[in-house]
């Protein structure tokens, strides 16, 4: 953590650094020799001094509101997560996410969805909650809210994935349902260090984190130029299963906007779609549509299963041996 805190050294710097061969036993000047971004930060006056005093405050913070801080090198952090090409260097986790390892999905739309948007969010989130998955969403108002609640009322594990730091809740209007999130044993997890304040740019970095988490994102409803296609295309990217319920005839037939970019990708030719979700057409192979509540069990099993293009071997990601957690106190 120290690290992230030297001047001009950035994720791709980090990333680098966590790739150096037995990094736990190495010192900093070691560091440095393997890392030129490294190596010119510590020349600097200062800037040691000066990282270490942050990193050591960000930790205390992290310990007093029982928190945790997770690198890619710890073995708590997330698995699926670990496999993405960009994920994040630094993850703060409040609560327990330990039921992602296995059976994360993602359920995310528009802030504005119609009645039959809520219906199919309530629908689609209760039966993977039911099912034993932990759903991943946003915490946003419209449908990310509707999959926190539906998974609570299942009685079922959800995470809320955060675009500022852990002493934030964002929109305020949620701050009960986030409570309830941790007290029934959920999560928040954020990259963001304590005191970063919502900024627009961060929920884009946000949304790819809740298709990292996810081994499917379930896109409920969203305009064409809506920001679920953050997610979406990076859920892509990363060779997982996308699926979409397709609208209903009454919302249709209402020119509802908030339909009309699942609209798209359900008939729109392939390759306008793929230009549309900026992914080959071989990614398009993860898009599965939901015609009917009657088809849940079958994309369940799929997503169970799915083996996309997306993986990272685990070779390329770690070379030592995974370090101890930082803890500080985890109508279809």
């Amino acid at each position: 953590m120290v690290l992230s805190g030297l001047p001009g050294v950035g994720p791709m710097a980090l990333s680098s650094v966590l790739r150096i061969p037995q990094i736990a036993d190495k010192d900093l000047e070691e560091i440095g020799r393997a890392n030129p971004a490294v190596a010119k930060a510590l020349a600097q006056p200062g800037a040691l001094d000066a990282a270490e005093e942050r990193a050591a405050k960000n930790l205390r913070t992290a310990q007093a509101d029982g928190a945790m801080v997770l690198s890619p090198a710890d073995a708590g952090y997330p698995r699926l997560l670990a496999e993405t090409h960009d994920r994040p260097v630094f993850l703060y986790v409040k609560g327990d996410l330990e039921p992602t390892r296995e059976r994360p999905v993602g359920v995310i739309g528009t802030r504005e969805p119609t009645e039959h948007g809520q219906i199919i969010a309530r629908r689609v989130t209760s039966y993977f909650a039911e099912k034993g998955w932990s759903i991943v969403s946003g915490l946003a108002l419209g449908i990310d809210g509707i999959a926190h609640e539906a998974a609570l009322e299942a009685k079922g594990h959800t995470v809320a994935v955060l675009a500022h730091g852990l002493d934030t809740i964002t929109p305020k209007r949620h701050t009960k349902l986030a409570e309830r999130i941790l007290a029934s044993g959920g999560a928040w997890v954020t990259e963001y260090p304590y005191g970063t304040a919502p900024y627009g740019p961060n929920y884009v970095k946000r949304d790819r984190i809740q298709a990292g988490l996810s081994k499917a994102i379930i896109l409920i409803q969203t305009d064409v130029q809506g920001g679920s296609l953050h997610a979406t295309r990076a859920a892509l990217g990363y060779g997982r299963v996308v699926a979409y319920p397709v609208p209903t005839r009454t919302d249709i037939d209402r020119g509802e906007p908030k339909i009309q970019g699942v609209l798209k990708l359900h008939h729109a030719p392939r390759a306008e779609v793929a230009d549309y979700l900026r992914c080959s057409l071989d990614a398009l192979a993860g898009l599965r549509p939901i015609g009917s509540k009657a088809e849940y069990p079958v994309l369940e099993w799929t997503i169970f299963h799915w083996e996309g293009s997306r993986r990272v071997p685990a070779a390329d990601l770690f070379d030592q041996p995974r370090s101890e957690t930082v803890r500080g106190g985890t109508i279809r």
